[in-house]
């Protein structure tokens, strides 16, 4: 002690300093506060701080849905699911990944409702894509309402009745696209496509142009797995085929079928086979 006061009067005397790493056997508590260890499992921040906005009937709560879809406000439409929705989807990221996986809402019609249950012809833009698939131009959705949460919410997965015209416009439009093809006129054949180029390959359609005889066109008839409808499959997959319907053209010097879907409110052609 007198040692360390003598020493004092020089250059001073402190006694180890315990919480620093520098002493053997230290702990340095004030790291391990800042720095808590890294979790390998995510933490669910749930849905609390999020209110849920139940509405008055069912029919409000779908239509409420829908117009939320239609802005492309899907955390407002996050909002209107059910507990079985929320399961399904716990967070607004996940629900809003999932509608954008599907056909934008771009306007929807009058509801009509049957206990629970909410059906509404939607709309949306037609077209068929490699990412999205077949986007039909109108669908009826029935979607079902829970009472909770003071109110009404919605499951979130509709069932969907997608709305196509008539078989017969298949045969229609692939007597007029041959017609196009054979008169050489290019515009209007593209004109009754549904991509520019439609898939597949055919000897028969190529020598389509000033072909001679009188070409006999088919019933048209689903589309079955095959060869005849590979390259569909690899393009749009497996599920595209119910909607296809497949129509022979014979007469000429080569038989072919064209495979055809349905854009909007006709039949397009989509691919082609001998």
């Amino acid at each position: 002690v007198t040692t360390c006061l003598l020493a004092l009067l020089v250059t001073g005397c402190t006694s180890p300093d315990r919480s620093s790493g520098d002493s053997p056997g230290a702990t340095n508590s004030s790291q391990n506060a800042e720095s808590p260890p890294v979790s390998s499992t995510p933490v669910s921040r749930g849905t609390s701080e999020i209110p849920r906005n139940a509405q008055q009937s069912p029919e409000a709560a779908v239509i409420a849905l829908l117009e939320a879809e239609r802005t492309l406000d899907h955390r407002a439409s996050f909002q209107l699911l059910s507990s079985v929705g929320l399961a399904a989807f716990p967070s607004p990221d996940l629900w809003a990944r999932r509608r954008t996986e599907l056909a934008p809402v771009t306007a929807f019609g009058p509801a009509s409702v049957s206990g629970d249950d909410v059906t509404v012809l939607v709309e949306h833009t037609a077209t068929i894509d490699p990412f999205v698939g077949l986007q039909f131009a109108q669908e009826r959705q029935t979607w079902h309402a829970r009472n909770e949460s003071g109110g009404w919410l919605v499951d979130p997965q509709p069932k969907v009745d997608p709305v196509v015209p008539p078989d017969a416009g298949a045969a229609t439009a692939t007597q007029e696209w041959t017609a196009a093809k054979r008169s050489c006129n290019e515009p209007a054949a593209t004109a009754l496509q549904a991509i520019a180029t439609p898939l597949g390959i055919s000897t028969g359609v190529a020598a389509l142009c000033k072909a001679g005889g009188d070409a006999s066109v088919g019933a048209p008839a689903p589309a079955v797995p095959g060869p005849e409808t590979a390259d569909l499959v690899a393009q749009y997959g497996s599920g595209v085929l119910r909607y296809v319907r497949s129509v022979r053209v014979s007469g000429l010097a080569k038989p072919f079928s064209v495979l055809l879907v349905p854009i909007g409110d006709a039949w397009r052609v989509l691919a082609v086979a001998d």
